[in-house]
């Protein structure tokens, strides 16, 4: 399995400013992150896993975002995907599901991040371990991944 060595060193590698920080407790859902730290849950994002015909493909949104598979394809010039399940997304990642980090992963993957998360402001994830958090700019995120930033979802049941 993967671990938050792996996001940390990755986002070293390409120069991003970010902190990984562990918790005592586990973190399984980005609701968990709003909940635990007091934060907005716009602040706070997920990773969404697909595959498609030219790879597996991470859909970065916010956690009140639900990511819509056609806007996903259509980044990447493909029809609609179908989200991975758990866990076919571990076996994709190397990650445990339930910690799917944005940034650090396989090299085949492609990375769409949703428009809202392109900016300035700092968000919170899933670190790759269960008790990881990543911290990391919006920008940021998408320079050291070299994601694609497309208009991906529409507000879901998950917003509060």
């Amino acid at each position: 399995m993967r671990t938050s060595v792996e996001v940390h060193n990755f986002l070293v590698e390409r120069g991003a400013a970010h902190e990984v920080f562990s918790t005592r407790g586990r973190l399984r859902s980005p609701e968990q992150i709003a909940a635990v730290f007091e934060l907005p849950p716009e602040e706070v994002g997920r990773v969404v896993i697909y595959e498609g015909r030219s790879g597996p493909v991470a859909a970065v949104v916010p956690s009140t975002v639900e990511p819509d598979p056609n806007r996903v394809g259509r980044a990447f010039g493909e029809g609609p995907l179908e989200p991975a399940r758990e866990d076919r997304a571990t076996e994709l990642t190397g990650y445990l599901s339930e910690a799917i980090p944005p940034a650090g992963l396989p090299e085949d993957f492609g990375v769409v991040v949703d428009r809202a998360l392109d900016r300035d402001a700092v968000f919170y994830f899933a670190g790759g371990e269960p008790r990881a958090v990543l911290k990391i700019r919006g920008k940021d995120l998408v320079k050291a991944t070299r994601a694609k930033v497309a208009r991906l979802g529409r507000r879901s049941e998950r917003a509060p």
